[in-house]
């Protein structure tokens, strides 16, 4: 069913407005000017001159960036307090906008357009579900923006933020969220619904072109859910996480809570990855409530009448954190499981049924790597050359990052790093040419409390991380734990969204209330 907008709801749910018109932008001097600072060559239909357009940058997934970024970096501004962000900010195609969802903060609205020079707010929205939290705001060639709000598919005005059009997307599960969608290789739109459905939207005009539903074709089910007991949780720790949501909210974000420290029951578990081969990989429902997969779906027919056929599944450990990643090419796909181990799946092996599984519809790994402890809390950065990057969190950790050279049916330990007894990243790494930018946190020794464990104090740091080495290069104290991303914009700024999870869940009184906002980096000259 397609969602009309009319002009009242919009009158009504718009607050801030678009600024004064602008001089016409020189795209050659915007696109020039960002080549000698940052630019990445994404395939249509997102931006040539962009780099984090969308969530994990681009349609793989890859968290790497072929460019260099700054190697130190001051705070310039800071925007947005009270307002907590679950996902990475993108930018439109000049790098002069911004664009964020968040909780609803003090104002109650949720998804923001700002302008990164002066971190003034161009435009927001007030209107929209609490769980469009779960998705970035993506942008196209064009400027135009997409996302996804609860149950529908949307596309904005880059202007005013109002609804070009609105789409429902069925979904029968009333748990989990819808995170975001992606641009396909054909231009549409693809996304996964909580109940496992897969959808493909046409970009134009929202209308639906196929959908497949995962958990039909294969009979999987959802992870079993983590529920947590409020009863026996601290109430200054309830008392945070309201300064973020607010009363309405509330008992929604203590579901999404769940999700985050284990297993949401919805049947989708992250962000859905496109590729160059017209497949379509998804992660989180499996075989049983304690086993997750990775699937792989194929775009199949034309590009003006397409439509999804289910090829392969690969069974995990359930409560995986982590989208899968992609080669640029399709050909390697990686994620991280329940456990935290980091699976590296040959593509057209397991399409031709080649891989070490004989079932045709089921895929095994080209190789796992076992770390010793922790816990994968988000996705893996792959770089160009095939080195993976993914940290690990938790306790039983032993390094902080790894860095695994792919060699075919096997891998190489490029390097590991330890930053001491009790730090940990809590950013999903961003990965350049010379650099690794990410949050580290120095989480003190952890607590149990009823059926959740948290921290007795945490402080973190903006970092840059040498590549090569994993040797931190440049640290910068930061309010919040962030589990987004440190973000490399067009014009070679970072930005850093925060969620601020580990302040909530502080086992102190005293503790300091999360901050939340959105933040820009510069280059220290």
């Amino acid at each position: 069913m397609r969602l009309a907008a009319s002009s009242s709801v919009l009158a009504a749910g718009l607050a801030g407005c678009a600024a004064e018109s602008q001089p016409p932008i020189d795209l050659e001097a915007e696109r020039l000017w960002a080549h000698e600072h940052c630019a990445l060559a994404n395939p249509a239909p997102y931006p040539p001159t962009g780099t984090y357009m969308s969530n994990h940058v681009g349609r793989e997934n890859s968290n790497a960036i072929p460019c260099a970024g700054p190697r130190a970096f001051d705070l310039e501004w800071h925007v947005l307090e009270t307002h907590a962000s679950a996902q990475p900010n993108t930018f439109s195609p000049d790098g002069k906008t911004t664009y964020l969802t968040t909780t609803p903060g003090d104002d109650g609205c949720n998804a923001f357009a700002v302008d990164t020079a002066t971190g003034e707010v161009v435009w927001k929205r007030c209107d929209l579900p609490f769980g469009t939290l779960a998705s970035t705001i993506d942008v196209d060639e064009d400027g135009d923006l997409f996302l996804t709000a609860g149950n529908t598919a949307r596309a904005l005005d880059p202007a005013t933020g109002a609804d070009r059009w609105v789409t429902e997307l069925p979904n029968t599960s009333a748990s989990g969220a819808t995170y975001g969608l992606k641009f396909t290789i054909d231009g549409h739109l693809v996304t996964q619904v909580s109940d496992g459905t897969v959808y493909l939207v046409r970009r134009t005009d929202g209308k639906l072109l196929a959908e497949l539903s995962v958990a039909d074709e294969t009979g999987f089910v959802p992870a079993e859910p983590t529920a947590l007991s409020t009863d026996m949780t601290p109430a200054y720790v309830l008392a945070r996480l309201r300064l973020l949501v607010g009363d309405k909210h509330y008992d929604e974000a203590i579901a999404g809570l769940g999700g985050l420290l284990g297993a949401s029951g919805g049947f989708a578990d992250n962000t859905v990855c496109t590729t160059a081969r017209r497949q379509v990989l998804t992660v989180g429902g499996g075989p049983d409530k304690f086993t997750g997969a990775a699937v792989a779906l194929d775009i199949v027919g034309t590009a003006d009448a397409p439509g999804l056929k289910f090829r392969w599944a690969a069974p995990l450990p359930a409560g995986s954190a982590s989208s899968v990643v992609a080669s640029s090419d399709g050909e390697r796909a990686v994620l991280g499981d329940g456990d935290g181990h980091i699976h590296m799946i040959d593509v057209p092996a397991c399409d031709a049924n080649t891989d070490a599984d004989p079932e045709p519809d089921r895929c095994a790994p080209a190789w796992v790597f076992q770390h010793p402890g922790g816990r994968l809390l988000g996705t893996v950065a792959l770089d160009g050359d095939g080195t993976v990057y993914a940290f690990t969190a938790g306790p039983e950790r032993v390094e902080e990052i790894y860095a695994l050279r792919d060699r075919g049916d096997t891998y190489d330990l490029k390097w590991s790093s330890d930053f001491g007894p009790i730090a940990q990243m809590t950013t999903v790494l961003t990965v350049t040419d010379d650099a690794i930018y990410g949050v580290l946190s120095q989480v003190d020794p952890l607590v149990t409390a009823g059926v959740l464990t948290l921290p007795k104090s945490v402080s973190n740091e903006a970092v840059v991380i040498d590549k090569e080495t994993g040797v931190i290069l440049h640290r910068e104290s930061t309010p919040d734990s962030s589990l987004t991303e440190l973000v490399l914009s067009p014009r070679g700024e970072l930005f850093l969204t925060a969620l601020g999870l580990y302040e909530i869940l502080t086992l102190d009184p005293a503790g300091r209330d999360p901050v939340g906002g959105l933040r820009k980096y510069a280059a220290r000259e």
